[in-house]
């Protein structure tokens, strides 16, 4: 990253990663187990999923300049919380609750099953993921003369980048509407070029002779959470669906986006082809004993470090 950084001539704040070893980890794993408990047990998997209701002031907080302060899952972390639970949680293992499922859609929680694959296990990798995002996501809404025209860019530590990016992202980032909330810079396992693209200017980029080709499209199921940005309002509502209860933690990071933006409570967009992609140099920190992680492999015209 600091290759990256050096070329790109780029600043940025670096927020570490939570072990998934961290009592903490543990405790929100707790947290997550709790919740369920608080479902109704009898009625079908999709009557419970009925229940479910989203807070009706999200989008009125999302838009507001108001203090965001610690709610939801927010407050399971805290150290209030924590100091009260230490003795309980001082032993805490997630290998405690094994064959705790992914959640589906709002709050769908299907039964376990030995066959089902790795993605719909409910693993410490996977809270650590969510938590460390939301961190990121938290500092970013969080500072000090924030301005509603505000944007962060999300990127996690195993990516490669087109040189030309500033070039591209210049010409095709005015296409985006009003009141957008989330652009996928990268993505993974999803068609993003499902629905049109968003009108935009064709440039000629000065390090190849091809034209960039890059296009916004609206987000259709994008995957993957190594290169997003986030307009502050799109923080603000991003966060609020992300701590609250029932939904918290239940899932990997990228399939609770993903169901975010397919049912419409998200209003995000994807850059296509990828400006930013992974570069599989690594072990999977979301599937450890996998290898560099899933089979999808993107390339790049001209990245930094070539992939």
């Amino acid at each position: 990253m600091g290759h990256l950084q050096a070329s790109k001539e780029i600043n940025w704040t670096v927020v570490d990663a939570l072990d998934p070893s961290d009592i903490t980890i543990g405790h929100i794993f707790e947290q997550v187990v709790s919740q369920r408990s608080l479902q109704p047990s009898k009625g079908p998997l999709d009557d419970l999923g009925s229940i479910f209701r989203w807070p009706a002031d999200i989008n009125a907080i999302a838009s507001s300049t108001e203090y965001f302060g610690a709610s939801g899952s927010d407050l399971w972390t805290s150290v209030d919380t924590q100091n009260s639970r230490h003795t309980t949680l001082s032993s805490l293992s997630v290998s405690h609750h094994p064959n705790v499922t992914c959640a589906t859609q709002d709050n769908s929680v299907p039964p376990f099953k030995p066959s089902l694959p790795d993605w719909m296990i409910l693993t410490a990798p996977k809270i650590s993921c969510w938590y460390s995002h939301v961190s990121a996501i938290r500092q970013f809404i969080g500072r000090v003369n924030t301005t509603p025209e505000d944007v962060a860019v999300f990127l996690e530590d195993d990516i490669d980048m087109e040189r030309d990016i500033e070039i591209r992202m210049r010409h095709i980032w005015p296409s985006l509407p009003h009141g957008w909330d989330m652009v996928f810079l990268g993505h993974c396992w999803s068609n993003e070029s499902f629905y049109s693209a968003l009108p935009s200017f064709q440039v000629m980029s000065p390090l190849y002779d091809l034209p960039t080709r890059s296009h916004i499209h609206p987000s259709y199921s994008p995957r993957c959470t190594h290169a997003y940005a986030l307009s502050l309002s799109g923080a603000r509502r991003l966060l609020q669906h992300l701590r609250y209860p029932p939904f918290a933690y239940s899932r990997a990071l990228d399939q609770a986006f993903s169901w975010l933006i397919e049912s419409g409570r998200l209003r995000a967009f994807s850059v296509v082809p990828s400006v930013v992609i992974q570069r599989k140099v690594l072990s999977s920190d979301i599937f450890p004993g996998y290898g560099v992680g899933s089979a999808w492999r993107e390339r790049l015209v001209n990245g930094v470090f070539g992939t």
